[in-house]
């Protein structure tokens, strides 16, 4: 018990020290989404992003990990793995926060590299939300030209529910899911969806932040 003290200090005391700070937020995860909002992780913070799926197509699981940190507070890292290999690198860049615009748009470019397929991903994401619903908007380019659009609406303080569609030359994709952010650092998801009507596939996921 002397040693288990200790030990659950350590654990909780990045949580504890958030919780007695301002100007920390709250997380916002990009899973389990397939839009990306405009906005990146706070500097001096590492944002964990983890989520099991399942497709009925394969009967296969799969696991995966995105890590995000930002270097300025306009620029943020990124890698994602399925524990085989480094699945994806890249980086994002904010061009404009909605407070600085007319239209309170927030506006970003992210770049993505594919170090498995040796592809690029380049994508512009534009969020803006009004009184009782949030959009987002990404058009991007990967070996083809695609979009993606999201709507969004919280439920209370803790819950938000999303629908979003995604469309390229040869993919039609609907997707939707319920994240809850029990804590300021902490958000748990479901989602699942369909592509092209015929395959379905479900998952689950949890993000936290750490300093």
């Amino acid at each position: 018990m002397k040693t288990l003290f200790p030990l659950l200090v350590c654990v909780l005391y990045p949580f504890i020290t958030y919780s007695q700070e301002d100007g920390k937020g709250t997380i916002d995860a990009q899973r389990p989404t397939l839009t990306e909002s405009f906005s990146i992780v706070l500097p001096n913070m590492l944002q964990f992003e983890s989520g099991l799926d399942y497709f009925n197509d394969s009967s296969d699981v799969t696991f995966n990990t995105f890590l995000r940190g930002s270097v300025t507070k306009r620029i943020e890292l990124r890698a994602s793995t399925d524990y085989k290999t480094l699945n994806t690198v890249g980086a994002k860049f904010v061009v404009m926060t909605p407070e600085k615009t007319a239209l309170g748009i927030g506006t970003s470019f992210i770049y993505n590299r594919d170090l498995v397929n040796n592809s690029n991903d380049f994508k512009l994401a534009m969020s803006k939300s009004f009184e009782k619903f949030f959009v987002t908007y990404n058009i991007g380019y990967t070996e083809n030209f695609y979009n993606i659009f999201l709507i969004g609406t919280s439920i209370g303080n803790q819950f938000n529910y999303f629908i979003e569609y995604y469309n390229d030359n040869f993919l039609n994709r609907i997707h939707t899911g319920v994240t809850w952010i029990p804590h300021r650092d902490i958000q748990l998801d479901i989602n699942g969806g369909w592509m092209d009507s015929d395959t379905w596939y479900t998952g689950l996921g949890v993000s936290f932040r750490l300093r």
